[in-house]
């Protein structure tokens, strides 16, 4: 099976196929449950080989130990392929001595993001309705809002087998938008000093992006789909195509009306800005049946 081809970010091979890890970490209301480590990392092994045997060679990668152990043999294994680390779930962001990743501050983010965001751009938005404005941080507890650099820095040494680092991973975009693009400059800066490569996690979307090109990112991964992107798609998509950094997308397939292959890369192969996609799956009988129907439109 033909390999989907890699791009260059900063002299480095970039794959324009990445299979995410999600569905394997049984962390989120839809992923996947396992009876034991041993059926995690006997099913996620199981799905890199039948990706890799249809030409993926780029995979994410977050803070899940099991799945760290089984990317990291494979790296061994087929030195080549490319991972990109995404090590945040529940690390790195302080208020304090508590994490923001706890449910309450993720609400209360949430509910900042509402209160503070620009109204003109978000009063439509569904991403930003239905939230207790009333729980929303004060500026000084934003003001407050730390990276731990000794707990970052052992996460780029557990993430050291990966190309390139995810920065700026809480809420949608929240560290940006409120105010605390310090925070993601300093992750930029401690990934850079390992000689590694960051690229700027855009679930804010049009809210974010333009923000994140000025920063010494190489490139930008961003939430879209032909139905929806943050705060809503035409804003989005005004502010994609002004972009100059390549731009990975992912929930490309997320639709009210089901799983469409189709129309779903139809979509997103007219913005020329989008240079790879990110790919989730829960299963080899998935991966077999997704990588290689996505031969048909990628290649």
């Amino acid at each position: 099976m033909k390999k989907f081809p890699f791009i260059k970010i900063e002299d480095k091979n970039y794959p324009t196929v990445i299979m995410g890890e999600d569905h394997f970490t049984g962390w989120f209301k839809k992923c996947k449950k396992y009876g034991s480590e041993d059926e995690r990392e006997i099913a996620y092994r199981a799905a890199l080989k039948s990706a890799y045997s249809l030409g993926v060679r780029g995979f994410s990668m977050s803070p899940h130990p099991t799945l760290i152990k089984v990317l990291k043999e494979f790296k061994n294994e087929h030195p080549k392929i490319v991972c990109i680390s995404n090590h945040h779930w529940h690390t790195n962001y302080y208020l304090g001595d508590q994490s923001l990743w706890l449910g309450e501050n993720l609400e209360r983010l949430e509910s900042s993001e509402s209160f503070y965001y620009d109204k003109n751009l978000i009063k439509c938005s569904d991403w930003f309705k239905c939230t207790n404005l009333e729980k929303r941080f004060s500026k000084e507890e934003i003001k407050s809002f730390r990276l731990d650099e000794k707990e970052y820095q052992q996460k780029l040494d557990q993430f050291s087998f990966c190309d390139f680092f995810i920065v700026g991973n809480l809420g949608r975009s929240a560290l940006i938008n409120l105010g605390r693009d310090d925070i993601v400059k300093k992750e930029i800066e401690l990934v850079r000093q390992k000689g590694l490569v960051p690229i700027g996690m855009c679930e804010g979307g049009g809210l974010t992006l333009s923000k994140y090109e000025k920063m010494n990112i190489a490139g930008t991964w961003v939430w879209i789909n032909r139905h929806d992107s943050c705060p809503n798609l035409g804003y989005a998509l005004e502010i994609i195509k002004k972009s100059k950094k390549p731009i990975t997308v992912y929930k490309v397939f997320t639709s009210p009306d089901g799983f469409n292959l189709d129309k779903s890369l139809s979509f997103i192969k007219k913005i020329k800005q989008i240079k790879s996609i990110v790919v989730g799956v829960d299963s080899k009988e998935q991966a077999e049946e997704t990588f290689s129907k996505l031969h048909e439109y990628w290649n």
